[in-house]
């Protein structure tokens, strides 16, 4: 603020500068200058009119809250300073913010009290034309109510008199498309698949062999140590995985350990490995296709090779466990647990595979004519 004397045609006038600035969203910013004042009292009674004015004009405006980037960019800070809770990672943290600067391009320069299920519609249809699978439109919707309801808990989140109480998918439904079977290999080409690969001395046959045999995913399995094995009790100690993308170690994807039984077939793949890599500290052998991303199409490559053609990846060999163990009647929540899964909605895709759910239901049902048919049949000729 500031009042300044100047002359214009030989007479003194004074001139008024005002700024008001937000006090929590700094880029809230107001300015006014008033010319030709007359006199040095009346410029300051138009000083303070203007001070008041605009500190008003300010409080409202930083009522409405903040940018939508504005939002994105303070829950990553306050997820970096570990202020989200234990579940929500660094990693997760990075692909919130990365799906939402990649799909909420639109809303980044707007308040994000004034967002409207109608641009939430229109963010949702836009991932749809740029041809998003179902999944990930479902992502983008987990990921903006994620992160505008946290917006909304710390007060970040607010249009003056109007009430917001939701984000701007809440409700809104994802047309989900006709169902298809996820791909997975049956037990016999899974037979095929590692007879062949310890016929042609494949150096991937331990790897695809110790997927099947444990349900352990790709990273849990590169970050797997001989420390881990315990063969005297039959268990693996699962508490370690690596990120191939970040390049570091960390926790199992639910954060929690896990015990993994030793069967006697895994028993010896373990001796088969422990011939093989006595010297490593690692239980795998690095290959350079599974530190480079490429693990799945190796196995397609085979398995193309051998005579499978199906679209698999190196996942596909936790699903076969799951389904097949299951079909054999081990018990759901043994295998669950075993394999790491905490989200039974997910690990019913593979109840499901198996067919436990229904085996045997409709056994009792019995229609058809019975043994003494044919001979009913003899007597009333």
């Amino acid at each position: 603020m500031s009042i300044r004397e100047y002359e214009k045609d030989g007479k003194k006038f004074y001139q008024v500068y005002v700024q008001a600035r937000g006090k929590t969203i700094k880029r809230v910013r107001l300015q006014k200058i008033v010319k030709g004042i007359e006199t040095l009292g009346a410029a300051r009674r138009e000083e303070k009119r203007l001070i008041r004015d605009l500190s008003t004009k300010v409080a409202k405006l930083e009522g409405m809250g903040l940018l939508w980037s504005e939002v994105i960019h303070r829950w990553e800070v306050a997820g970096a300073h570990g202020h989200l809770g234990a579940r929500m990672n660094r990693y997760s943290i990075r692909d919130h913010g990365s799906r939402l600067r990649n799909h909420t391009g639109p809303w980044m320069d707007r308040i994000a009290a004034e967002l409207t299920r109608g641009d939430g519609r229109q963010i949702l249809e836009l991932a749809k034309s740029k041809g998003a699978s179902t999944n990930l439109i479902k992502r983008i919707k987990n990921s903006i109510n994620t992160i505008y309801n946290w917006g909304l808990e710390e007060g970040l989140i607010k249009s003056g008199d109007r009430i917001v109480n939701h984000s701007p998918v809440y409700g809104l439904g994802i047309e989900d498309k006709t169902e298809k079977t996820p791909p997975i290999l049956t037990l016999e080409e899974v037979r095929k698949l590692l007879f062949e690969a310890k016929l042609q001395n494949h150096p991937w046959y331990g790897h695809w062999a110790f997927a099947v045999l444990t349900g352990m995913r790709s990273g849990e399995l590169y970050a797997l140590k001989w420390s881990d094995i315990d063969e005297d009790n039959g268990i693996i100690r699962v508490e370690k995985s690596y990120n191939h993308q970040m390049k570091e170690f960390k926790s199992t994807k639910n954060g929690k350990w896990r015990n993994v039984n030793i069967s006697p077939q895994l028993k010896e793949i373990i001796l088969h490995l422990r011939n093989k890599n006595s010297n490593c500290e690692f239980v795998l052998e690095r290959l350079s296709g599974w530190q480079n991303g490429q693990a799945g199409r190796i196995l397609r490559m085979f398995l193309e090779r051998i005579g499978i053609e199906k679209y698999v990846t190196f996942h596909t060999l936790r699903a076969c466990f799951a389904t097949h163990l299951l079909a054999t009647g081990a018990e759901p929540m043994k295998v669950m647990r075993m394999g790491g899964w905490s989200d039974l909605k997910t690990f019913q895709i593979y109840i499901r595979m198996a067919g436990v759910d229904v085996k045997g239901v409709s056994d009792a049902l019995e229609v058809l004519p019975n043994n003494d048919f044919a001979n009913i049949i003899a007597m009333r000729k």
